[in-house]
């Protein structure tokens, strides 16, 4: 069993506490560590749990302890990217993220002496290139990693050199929120894509556009569903693999339809080979989007923009935030407030009120 000291050192600048760790066979010490702290307390829980961890590992993982192999942060990333229970979970574009980071500077140095100069030498080398909003996600996707990897694969991980540096960071510009966007499509636009895609029947992206003005769903909703989802008596839609933001499983729920929602989906022509309604690829609906905006000279119109100019007509129609929010599965009220509703407040409005 191991046993534990601390041994009170007297020094001119101060008292430091020892916190000695040993393994002992037959009376001879077969292994020990030793580590300084200036508080009391905090050499009694180091000790504590050395002496723990040593009665289970044994005097092997306890000598190492002294010299331990420096992990560096690219070798972090890479359990991260590889191993259970991290490697399953990860997003598409965290996990790009994180293979990309590995490529810098930062991927270089050891896991525990990371400081947050380290951080702002990064920001410095992004920022060159990239805005500080991207920079932004790549500290958050990195200090993610970190903490997971202290957790899952017991490495160890200061989380407070991110937080003591994030505030600085974007004081002084080198990294920064997302901005938030308020593009809707005007009526001239929506002409001119419904125009557009019109001239191809078999064109899905004019199903697709149409039917994501009547419900808000995202790209990767849209090609989830399946015609057994569709109810056309109840006129309601059962939507699968839905985002939840304190949840990594994705949720299903059914929505009702409008008159307009309804007709898109009668109208859409049934594939033989698969039961799904739309058989494009997330991905490809994206790249046909911006190749339709680049080709009728549309800027700034993404996508995912339809969402939001969904759920701006839901409350212009008179539904709730709340009604609302049950249609484009908004778990979060506010996201769907401060950055999905759209609107501006006319000035003949305030004149009438």
């Amino acid at each position: 069993m191991a046993t534990k000291t601390i041994e009170t050192v007297k020094r001119k600048n101060g008292t430091s506490y020892k916190a000695r760790v040993r393994l002992t066979s037959y009376g001879k010490t077969i292994a020990e560590y030793c580590q300084c702290f200036n508080l009391y307390i905090d050499a009694k829980k180091w000790s504590e749990k050395i002496a723990k961890e040593a009665d289970s590992k044994g005097a092997t993982w306890l000598n190492a302890q002294k010299n331990p192999k420096k992990i560096l942060i690219s070798d972090v990333l890479l359990m991260v990217l590889t191993r259970s229970p991290t490697a399953e979970n990860l997003k598409k574009s965290k996990r790009s993220n994180l293979k990309k980071l590995q490529s810098y500077p930062i991927a270089k140095i050891p896991l525990t002496s990371l400081t947050a100069k380290h951080l702002f030498e990064h920001c410095v080398l992004r920022c060159q290139t990239v805005k500080p909003q991207t920079v932004a996600h790549d500290l958050s996707n990195l200090s993610t990693a970190l903490k997971d990897a202290s957790v899952f694969f017991d490495l160890p991980f200061d989380s407070s050199v991110f937080t003591n540096a994030y505030s600085s960071l974007q004081r002084h510009g080198f990294i920064a929120r997302s901005d938030i966007r308020t593009r809707r499509p005007n009526k001239n636009e929506l002409k001119l894509i419904i125009d557009e895609l019109s001239l191809n029947r078999k064109n899905y992206l004019l199903h697709i556009f149409e039917l994501t003005l009547e419900t808000a769903l995202r790209r990767g909703e849209i090609t989830k569903l399946r015609w057994q989802d569709f109810n056309l008596k109840n006129k309601t839609l059962t939507v699968r693999g839905r985002k939840h933001p304190c949840n990594s499983k994705r949720q299903t729920t059914t929505i009702p339809l409008s008159k307009k929602a309804v007709e898109i989906l009668i109208k859409i022509p049934k594939n033989i080979e698969s039961d799904l309604i739309f058989t494009i690829k997330s991905a490809s609906i994206s790249t046909n989007w911006r190749k339709l905006m680049k080709k009728l000279k549309i800027k700034d119109l993404h996508f995912h923009d339809l969402r939001a100019e969904a759920a701006c007509r839901f409350f212009e129609l008179g539904l709730t935030p709340v009604e609302i929010a049950k249609i484009t599965g908004h778990r979060d009220i506010n996201i769907l407030m401060n950055i999905y509703l759209r609107l501006k407040v006319s000035p003949e409005r305030l004149l009438v009120a």
